[in-house]
């Protein structure tokens, strides 16, 4: 644990000169995409260091644990150290961190300027944390309340979408309880080839292809693994492509388009093939598209950005299908940020380093304190 006499010098607040913000990066956290998160809370750890920020990183254990881990640059690809400080956030004190390990011991810990949320999926994307945040009166990077949550819900998202005008792939709902429903009837209505996926997940997580009967019995008890909302979606047969949207002060601005191959050897992305060492999956930046294709998705997605709430920073995806049709998948409000992540690769292609990237997101989110 980190004693009061070990608090890092870097944190002092005597020492007469005008110090850096302080940057809590929060990763790790609750959803099945806690390790994902901790790999981008390395690269954003870097980022921010090198812009210049002072950061204090806040690992959260899968059981919700807040863990202070001044340590913790070592830590990043591994798990959150259980031994460390388990601290909270004392609401209306202006990011005062409280430690709350029950021991009674004095600990001298930092004041967090503003918040970097690194959590990915439900309990760091969806509005909850977001909500402590704003409870709390603490400025933070990303989406707010609402839009996180609406955007964490794939069947949400698409409502919002198809009301703003927005192609969606053709999909239908199934809730748990509800009458099962059967391939035949659903490729009937949607097309012989499926995707089914948790609605409120990312990373490919509890997502597969379902060409038959026993395939897709056995996609919707996995999607049904990690909630009660599943969507069924055609499998759209073409490229799959990816947009970075950035705030500015002249509002949201589109990256250049990146494009995903998986090879031969995968169905579609999956996790492995986002993050597995082996991975054979290669990413072009900038996709080889035509101008007109190009821009027009790079409208659709400033259009999505803004359809459904966003502010700082989205990932929007989308398929184009083998005649040109372009339909939206999903959004990202908190992308990858990790080594190979496409993000933070789209804003460096199209002129924007990482480190200007984090640069630009703190200063959005301290501009609206």
């Amino acid at each position: 644990m980190i004693a009061k006499t070990q608090l890092p010098l870097e944190f002092a607040t005597d020492s007469g000169t005008t110090l850096p913000p302080v940057v809590g990066l929060f990763f790790g956290g609750r959803s099945a995409e806690h390790v994902v998160s901790i790999r981008s809370a390395a690269t954003l750890h870097a980022a921010l260091r090198a812009a210049g920020y002072r950061v204090v990183p806040i690992g959260i254990e899968r059981g919700g644990v807040w863990r202070y881990m001044p340590l913790a640059s070592d830590a990043f690809h591994a798990a959150v150290d259980p031994r460390a400080c388990a601290v909270t956030l004392a609401p209306g004190r202006a990011g005062q961190l409280l430690p709350c390990d029950g021991s009674g011991e004095a600990y001298d810990l930092p004041r967090i300027d503003v918040a970097f949320p690194a959590l990915h999926g439900p309990f760091g994307e969806d509005g909850c944390l977001q909500g402590l945040f704003e409870t709390c009166g603490l400025p933070y990077v990303g989406v707010g309340v609402l839009a996180g949550a609406v955007t964490m819900d794939k069947e949400v998202t698409k409502r919002l979408l198809m009301q703003a005008g927005l192609p969606v792939v053709p999909y239908r709902l199934h809730r748990r309880g509800a009458p099962l429903p059967t391939w035949q009837a659903l490729s009937d209505s949607l097309g012989p080839r499926l995707y089914v996926k948790p609605a409120s997940l990312g990373s490919s997580i509890g997502t597969a292809p379902a060409d038959d009967e026993a395939a897709f019995e056995r996609a919707l008890a996995g999607a049904l693994e990690h909630g009660d909302k599943v969507l069924i979606e055609r499998r759209v047969i073409g490229r799959e492509l990816e947009c970075g949207v950035m705030d500015t002060e002249d509002g949201p601005v589109a990256s250049v388009v990146g494009e995903i191959r998986t090879g031969t050897e995968r169905a579609f992305y999956d996790y492995d093939a986002k993050y597995a060492d082996d991975s054979t999956a290669i990413v072009d930046v900038p996709a080889r598209l035509d101008a007109a294709t190009g821009q027009r998705l790079r409208t659709m997605a400033v259009e999505a950005f803004r359809a459904t709430g966003c502010r700082d920073l989205a990932r929007v995806d989308f398929f184009l299908g083998e005649h040109g049709e372009l339909f939206i998948n999903e959004l990202n409000t908190l992308p990858g940020f990790t080594s190979i992540s496409l993000y933070p690769r789209m804003l460096e292609a199209s002129g924007v380093p990482i480190k200007d990237q984090v640069t630009r997101l703190v200063e959005l989110a301290l501009a609206r304190a």
